[in-house]
């Protein structure tokens, strides 16, 4: 795989997290552990995070501005 492709992939994986955490969070209501649902709630809380920030983030432009672009981006 080249790394062009891994950069194109990232939102479908934070997808896929996203919808693990709900998988998760299904699972832990279903089962009524106790004391131990919150250790499923805490870990479908963070993967939740992580997909929802890898799904919405930015990957077109990461190269950092010149030095003559970034006075013209003010208003």
């Amino acid at each position: 795989m080249a790394p062009g492709d891994l950069f194109a992939k990232i939102p479908l994986i934070g997808m896929c997290m996203v919808f693990l955490a709900m998988a998760i969070v299904a699972v832990t209501a279903y089962l009524h552990a106790g004391w131990y649902s919150i250790i499923g709630y805490a870990i479908a809380a963070v993967i939740a995070v992580v997909g929802f920030v890898l799904t919405f983030r930015d990957v077109s432009d990461n190269s950092p501005p010149a030095a003559g672009d970034r006075d013209a981006r003010r208003p």
